[in-house]
C-alpha cells in the first residue's frame, strides 16, 4: 500500500490532539463509511505548515466550526488553501444558561444535561450541518469545536447514525476522544482533578443524548428525518461503499 493510500483514524497532526477520520466504519447494510471524506477535530489554531500540507493533499474543501465567537477570536483556525468554505455554526455555552442546577460536585450530571440540551435545542444548527453534508462538492469536510468532543462528538454521532453505523460503534468512536485529549487538559486537571468530567468524554454523556432522542423524538431515524431534515438515503448513497 502506498503511503498516500494509508488510512489513519487519528491523523498525524503536530498541532491538533484529536483530528480523526470517520472512514472505515461498517454500516448495518454491509457497506463502510468512505475514508478521507469526513474529519472531526479539536481547534485548529496551532496547525503547522506540515499539518496544512497534509490537509491540502486530501484536498480539504470545507470546514464547519461549532465554536462561539469568543472561542474563535481567541484561537483562529489555520486552514489549508484548498478550503473554499469556512462555515460558522456556533453552539455557545451561553445558550445553555437555562440548565437550572449547576452542581459543581456532580459535573458528570451537568455534562449529561448539556448533551440533553444540545439535542433538544440546537436542532437548527445540526439541520444546517446536514444540509451542508448533503452537497458532495463540500467534501472532504472537517467539522470541529474547541476540544472536538462534545459539540463535535454529537455531530459525529448523528452523522454516523445517518450513514447506518451501529450505536455501539458510534460510542466507541466517541470514546476515542478520552485518550486523545487527555494531554491537552493535563494542565487543568493536575491542579483541579474535580474538573475532569468537563475535560473528557464518558459514554454516559452520549448515551444521555441518544436516550433523549429515543424517548422524546421517536428514535434516531425519526429525529434525523423529521427534526434535522436529513436525507439519509442520499447520504448513504454518497458516502458509503
Amino acid at each position: 500500500m502506498k503511503k498516500e493510500d494509508t488510512h489513519y483514524r487519528l491523523l498525524p497532526m503536530a498541532g491538533a490532539y484529536n483530528m480523526r477520520d470517520l472512514g472505515g466504519y461498517r454500516t448495518i447494510y454491509g457497506k463502510h463509511v468512505k475514508w478521507k471524506t469526513f474529519l472531526r477535530s479539536d481547534d485548529m489554531n496551532k496547525l503547522t505548515s506540515t499539518d496544512l500540507d497534509y490537509l491540502t493533499l486530501l484536498p480539504l474543501r470545507t470546514v464547519v466550526d461549532f465554536r462561539g465567537e469568543a472561542e474563535k477570536r481567541a484561537a483562529a483556525d489555520h486552514l489549508p488553501q484548498t478550503v473554499s468554505k469556512h462555515i460558522p455554526l456556533p453552539i455557545e455555552a451561553g445558550n445553555m444558561s437555562d440548565i437550572a442546577h449547576f452542581d459543581k460536585n456532580n459535573l458528570s450530571a451537568v455534562m449529561e444535561e448539556v448533551y440533553a440540551f444540545i439535542v433538544r435545542h440546537m436542532q437548527d444548527t445540526y439541520k444546517e450541518f446536514f444540509r451542508i453534508l448533503t452537497e458532495k462538492a463540500n467534501t472532504p469536510l472537517l467539522f470541529h469545536c474547541s476540544a472536538g468532543k462534545d459539540r463535535t462528538g454529537i455531530a459525529a454521532a448523528l452523522l454516523l447514525s445517518a450513514l447506518g453505523v451501529e450505536r455501539d460503534t458510534i460510542i466507541e468512536d466517541y470514546m476515542l476522544s478520552a485518550q486523545h485529549i487527555q494531554t491537552k487538559y493535563d494542565f487543568i486537571t493536575k491542579d483541579h482533578p474535580e474538573l475532569k468530567p468537563l475535560t473528557t468524554v464518558r459514554k454516559e454523556y452520549l448515551e444521555t443524548a441518544f436516550r433523549v432522542i429515543d424517548k422524546e423524538f421517536g428514535g434516531i431515524e425519526s429525529y434525523l428525518i423529521n427534526n434535522l431534515e436529513a436525507d439519509i438515503e442520499k447520504l448513504r448513497n454518497l458516502y458509503t461503499e
